[in-house]
């Protein structure tokens, strides 16, 4: 995850611990891991080590959280509480996936963005924003025939 803040500060274990507790997180996380502070991370499973990086970000209060495949590798279940996070999450803060799951875009996007890319003369590829639009009209009726090719399947 990446995110920028507007302020930048430290906080304690306790503080952090105190914020999880009051915040949306306590059911998504706080009861799965509070007696499981003195361990590795890594005992914690994909689904829980991403929602405590998701905790981790809102405690920095951002104004934006950048989440790149939050659900990579995560199985159905832990992807339903991602999602149900994400869900939640968003009436405080502006949230960016980037995602190569479609679904997962029409479950938790407002607004989406499809990019595509050209070849150039020299064999590398430049990347551009094909089209923007609710989500909806996104995936239901998409302007430029490109994303109507990339949605259908026809493509990518």
């Amino acid at each position: 995850f990446f995110f920028s803040s507007r302020r930048r500060h430290t906080r304690s274990l306790c503080d952090w611990s105190s914020d999880v507790c009051s915040s949306d997180l306590r059911a998504a996380l706080w009861d799965e891991v509070k007696d499981k502070l003195q361990e590795n991370g890594f005992s914690l499973s994909g689904g829980q080590q991403q929602r405590l990086c998701i905790a981790r970000t809102i405690a920095a209060q951002p104004e934006v959280v950048l989440m790149d495949e939050p659900c990579s590798a995560l199985d159905p279940i832990s992807t339903l509480k991602i999602e149900e996070l994400m869900q939640e999450l968003k009436e405080k803060y502006t949230i960016i996936i980037v995602t190569h799951n479609m679904q997962q875009a029409t479950r938790v996007a407002d607004l989406t963005a499809f990019f595509n890319a050209v070849a150039t003369e020299k064999s590398s590829k430049v990347g551009y924003l094909a089209e923007y639009d609710s989500t909806e009209v996104i995936f239901g009726n998409p302007k430029e025939q490109e994303t109507k090719d990339y949605v259908a399947g026809r493509f990518g």
